[in-house]
């Protein structure tokens, strides 16, 4: 997993979306008041997974980012900097932060109620629409905790029930 807080401009509009879950127009107001500026924007990118990338130098990783942005912002962006211009950038690698995601491995992922009764898994390995993320992560627990509810009056039927047949023994 690679991120990167890339860079600062004048040009991309506020609020700008692309359709990928990998890029962000934060709102620098609210989370990076040391770098507001009403009139510019940051943008905030993850690479995951990123085996070809982790051992890249972070000047190369930055001139490829450039070069994919301005494919999806060809009037905002230029892979040259002759638009928007990066004022500063931070690219953090983080090896095996998540896991890869190859053809057959969501059979893999369990279900938030286990096969055993009673017994529960949540986390981002579990089967959700995410991948290993926080997002998943906290989806998996409501799915999770989902469950839990529908199961409770069974499952407190049967414990009653249960106890009752060993009270008569």
């Amino acid at each position: 997993n690679i991120g990167s807080i890339v860079y600062r401009n004048e040009n991309i509009k506020k609020g700008a979306e692309v359709g990928k879950e990998w890029l962000n127009d934060m709102h620098m107001g609210v989370s990076l008041q040391e770098y507001y500026n009403p009139n510019q924007s940051m943008l905030e990118l993850v690479f995951a997974p990123a085996e070809e990338w982790i051992n890249r130098s972070d000047s190369e990783i930055i001139d490829a980012t450039m070069k994919e942005l301005a494919k999806l912002f060809p009037d905002e962006i230029s892979a040259d900097q002759s638009k928007a211009k990066i004022l500063k950038y931070h690219v953090v690698k983080t090896p095996r932060s998540v896991y890869k995601t190859v053809p057959g491995c969501e059979l893999c992922r369990p279900l938030q109620r286990s096969p055993i009764e009673g017994f529960y898994l949540a986390g981002d390995y579990t089967k959700q629409k995410y991948l290993a993320s926080m997002e998943g992560a906290v989806l998996s627990g409501k799915l999770c905790a989902q469950a839990i509810v529908q199961d409770y009056e069974l499952l407190l039927g049967r414990s009653q029930k249960k106890l009752a047949e060993a009270s008569v023994v």
